[in-house]
This record gives structure tokens, C-alpha cells and sequence, in this order.
């Protein structure tokens, strides 16, 4: 009795992992570095002497960072969508038994 209670604890204990939330959050992060540096690098048409300011795209991609990491984590927070809606559906319309058409959806961004 005492070795079932043992293994039956062991087992309890692990969770399941997913690398999925991960890699969307350095993804993110990615991206963020990426937005914010371009627009350091949009910054400089607007400085006087722009061969001196190249510290606007390391400041760019610092904060691009931040919002890729706050980003990151509010995405890799939320809760599981349960059944996922399909990216691309072709619905058929039918009326009085008939088809009178047909829905198209194509998913574009999601949130």
C-alpha cells in the first residue's frame, strides 16, 4: 500500500509543458527588437546630424524589446483556447433545404 501511495504521488507531481507559449514569447521579443529598431532607424531622417545619432536605434530596439517582452508575457498568460477556430472555412448558406450559397472566412490576425 505504502509503494502505491509513493508512485501514485510521483506521478501527481509532473505537469505538462508546452514549448509553444516559449517560443511565441522570444518571437515576440524578436519582433519587438526588430519594430523598435526600424524605427530608430526612421528616427534619424529626422535628426540634424543623423551620422551622430545612431544611438536613436539602439534606444529603438531597447524599447522595442520591452514591448515584445510585455507582450510575450501577457500572450503567454492567457488562457488556452479551448477549440480553435479554423483559419480558413468555406460555410455552405442553405435554405429550405437548398443551398443558396456559400460564407467564406479567412482568419487574419488573432488576438
Amino acid at each position: 500500500m505504502r509503494k502505491i501511495f509513493i508512485i501514485f504521488a510521483i506521478v501527481c507531481q509532473f505537469q505538462s509543458v508546452h514549448a509553444e507559449g516559449l517560443r511565441d514569447f522570444l518571437k515576440s521579443c524578436a519582433w519587438g527588437t526588430l519594430g523598435g529598431a526600424a524605427a530608430g532607424v526612421v528616427s534619424l531622417a529626422m535628426e540634424d546630424k543623423p551620422s551622430e545619432s545612431w544611438n536613436n536605434v539602439a534606444k529603438g530596439a531597447s524599447l522595442g524589446l520591452y514591448a515584445g517582452v510585455a507582450y510575450g508575457l501577457v500572450k503567454m498568460n492567457q488562457e488556452p483556447k479551448m477549440q480553435q477556430a479554423p483559419d480558413f472555412a468555406i460555410i455552405p448558406h442553405f435554405e429550405e433545404g437548398k443551398i443558396e450559397g456559400i460564407k467564406i472566412t479567412k482568419t487574419i490576425l488573432d488576438f
